[in-house]
């Protein structure tokens, strides 16, 4: 990569392109939403119908494991209290001995409280730390455990080993496994001209710093076991990654920002040439290809199953989303509704094509679509301004960014709406979340990304919002903000299509 010497003149035409950008993707409330180019967008959240939503939800029971306290039992009952179309049994609801049952069930105890699977586990104590035994089973077929699997190691593993069994137990009941104990990252704002990227698990737990150094960090991604993200200084915008010390990755004149990490390739936006325009580069910055030449702003590049990319270009007047290949070919239009659609972001799934997006109508919301089919499902309506989404893995879940009255924060939703739970309370931004390592079929998480800060004198100077919900009851106290827990275990395709019944 090239050395290159910071000067004061370029960053000023590039402060002026990112205000036009920013002109360009803000809110403008005296326009109606059908000003655009086509239909408005959905103006209401699917409904179920409330006399039968509980045909269409899986009762599980997970008590606390025998041997300890209750925090293995909590990551689970947390982990599945997250996921639409599963509902846990209440604890308080549980009348006979778990003791005197032991690992085993009572299947017409379990039956009686409307169990239909129960997770059961024992923890023991052993010389290298804990050996933790975790079983589950359907209560119809309560003789033998429809799955078991034995953990041993350190203590500090056991909330890991908590969202693995979880994980496991989906794949059984579903066919693919859940994305318990996956990662998010977003941007905070810390102070006065200054956010920072943070980490932490899907459900919230961990929360660390990523980024360091003066001015804003923003917009992060994953890839390569590191979190990349822009950082915006008074010498310039590049994009760098947690452990590059601030090292300018990619560089150059104008704007460089929104980095996405698609197979070894950094696609970003840049006014490198004079308007902003999406590029790839390799990790280290070097081998920079444009990928768009249009008059129009285009911006926002988001990976893509099937070797494409989505984007946000103003090509067609008003900012919408299009897909392309990689190479920058096969350019297409998507979003027809609305006028004011951006931060578009793949079903990494290449059997449910969906972008999830953030489109204006007064407020700003969450919707997805169909790129085949132009079926749109609206998320969120009514509770303030809604963005950034961000896709599951499993693409069961979405995540974004809220600035709901009185409790704002990073929540999940299904991919309908429904189960609307905050995990991060606080104010935040440009959520990501972490996919699946390798292709899409093989469902795994390796090693934990490497982007995180050590607890340090500079870390307590920093003022982080607090109220991350422990995993294991309601996120931070935060109620369901549209229907319960009652939609399909692995989303239904459209507004309209009925819940999918529960495996």
């Amino acid at each position: 990569m090239t050395a290159h010497t910071p000067r004061a003149t370029p960053w000023l035409p590039s402060l002026a392109l990112l205000a036009a950008i920013a002109v360009a993707l803000t809110a403008q409330p005296s326009r109606s939403q059908t000003d655009g180019d086509g239909p408005a967008l959905p103006t209401s959240v699917p409904v179920i119908e409330i006399d039968a939503p509980e045909d269409h939800v899986y009762h599980i029971g997970i008590p606390n494991l025998l041997g300890e306290q209750n925090m293995m039992g909590e990551v689970l009952r947390g982990d599945f209290q997250l996921m639409p179309g599963y509902r846990v049994i209440d604890e308080r609801s549980v009348r006979h001995d778990l003791v005197a049952e032991g690992l085993a069930i009572r299947s017409g105890a379990w039956g009686s409280l409307g169990a239909q699977g129960v997770i059961k586990g024992e923890v023991r104590a052993t010389a290298d730390g804990l050996e933790v035994e975790l079983r589950f089973y359907r209560v119809a077929r309560a003789a033998e455990p429809m799955f078991t699997r034995t953990y041993r190691g350190p203590a500090t593993r056991a909330r890991s080993w908590a969202h693995d069994f979880g994980n496991e137990v989906l794949r059984i009941l579903t066919g693919m496994p859940g994305s318990f104990g996956t990662e998010i990252a977003y941007a905070r704002r810390i102070g006065p001209g200054r956010k920072d990227v943070y980490r932490a698990q899907m459900d919230g737990y961990g929360e660390h710093r990523v980024s360091r150094g003066d001015g804003i960090a923003l917009l992060p991604a994953f890839g390569n076991r590191r979190i990349y993200f822009t950082r915006m200084t008074t010498r310039g915008m590049f994009i760098t990654h947690g452990r590059a010390n601030d090292a300018r990755i990619v560089e150059g004149d104008g704007i460089n920002m929104a980095p996405t990490i698609c197979d070894g390739r950094i696609y970003f936006t840049s006014s490198r040439d004079g308007n902003s325009e999406i590029y790839s580069t390799n990790l280290d910055g070097g081998d920079v290809q444009r990928l768009t030449n249009h008059p129009a702003m285009d911006l926002s590049p988001a990976c893509g199953p099937n070797n494409k990319l989505a984007f946000v270009s103003s090509r067609h007047r008003t900012p919408q989303i299009f897909t392309m290949n990689r190479d920058g070919s096969d350019v297409r239009r998507v979003t027809f509704r609305g006028n004011h659609n951006q931060t578009p972001v793949w079903c990494q799934d290449p059997s449910r094509p969906r972008i999830a997006f953030t489109g204006r109508d007064g407020n700003y919301d969450i919707f997805t679509v169909n790129p085949e089919t132009q079926d749109y499902v609206r998320l969120t309506q009514g509770q303030g301004d809604n963005k950034d989404p961000a896709f599951s893995p499993d693409c069961r879940l979405v995540a974004f960014a809220s600035d709901r009255r009185g409790a704002p924060g990073i929540y999940l939703s299904s991919t309908l709406g429904f189960n609307q739970n905050l995990v991060a309370r606080g104010d935040a931004e440009t959520v990501r979340w972490r996919q699946w390592d390798g292709p899409y079929e093989n469902m795994s998480v390796s090693d934990p990304v490497l982007d995180v800060l050590p607890t340090d004198a500079a870390d307590a100077a920093v003022e982080v919002p607090t109220g991350v919900a422990p995993t294991g009851s309601a996120p931070v106290g935060a109620p369901t903000t549209t229907a319960p827990a009652g939609s399909a275990p692995v989303g239904a395709p459209s507004a309209t299509a009925p819940a999918r019944s529960a495996p």
